[in-house]
């Protein structure tokens, strides 16, 4: 849709301009009006801007209403926050993203700061696993330790780990609290695997997610780990 010409616009500016009057307007007339409209848009380009900007917003808010249930209405997911708070910031991230583990610390101090007015949700997307081959058994332990109470202090532990293969895993497992036998039975679960599959499939389907990690503050969504820009974003959210 960025792409439309100056033309292409002109033409359905005129078009919309009303129907009934462009029924009755003559060849001539109809390229006059449009000649006029793009030489209005040739000196004025900042329109044109600005009306593509205004679709790119609408176009997200409908593709966000069409998978906000699934984003944030799955009880897979591990939830930290009441279900009722002003804010909902949902995060997909890869425990082998550097980007990620710069982000940790900014969501770990969030959680801390507004216990009643923030709910995370963490969404495993591990999309670098076909270069690592660990993001996803990472994922999978994360997961597994959110069966013992121990979500955030695993999550927290393997953003702060690297080399993350199953004895590093098992050794940060073991530092963080978990019980390393119960991790490694309950990471075996099939259920953890079609619960990141579906993830991925959910990834997909948000055309602004071509990376991690990858933000959703109520409705705004922001790539990457500018904690800046997402403390920004929260603060206008809790105000709003």
């Amino acid at each position: 849709m960025k792409y439309l010409t100056t033309t292409a616009i002109a033409l359905s500016l005129f078009a919309t301009a009303g129907c009934a009057q462009a029924q009755t307007t003559s060849t001539a007339d109809r390229a006059q009006i449009e000649a006029v409209i793009k030489d209005y848009l040739m000196k004025n380009p900042e329109i044109v801007r600005e009306a593509l900007e205004e679709l790119d917003r609408k176009v997200e808010a409908a593709m966000m209403a069409s998978v906000r249930k699934s984003i944030e209405e799955d009880d897979r997911d591990v939830k930290i926050g009441p279900a009722n708070a002003k804010v909902t910031i949902v995060e997909f991230f890869d425990y082998n993203c550097g980007y990620c583990k710069r982000s940790t610390d900014w969501v770990n101090a969030t959680i801390k700061k507004h216990p009643n007015d923030v709910r995370v949700i963490f969404k495993e997307l591990p999309i670098l696993d076909g270069r690592t081959k660990t993001s996803r058994n990472a994922a999978k332990a994360a997961l597994a330790a959110h069966k013992q109470g121990k979500y955030l202090e695993m999550h927290t532990a393997l953003m702060n780990a690297s080399g993350l293969t199953p004895d590093r895993i098992n050794a940060v497992a073991k530092d963080a609290g978990v019980n390393v036998k119960k991790l490694e039975k309950d990471m075996k679960d099939p259920v953890l695997d079609e619960m990141l599959e579906d993830t991925l499939i959910l990834a997909n389907r948000i055309p602004a997610l071509s990376g991690t990690p990858f933000f959703i503050i109520n409705d705004m969504m922001i790539a990457g780990a500018d904690t800046d820009r997402l403390q920004a974003s929260l603060e206008a959210a809790l105000e709003s």
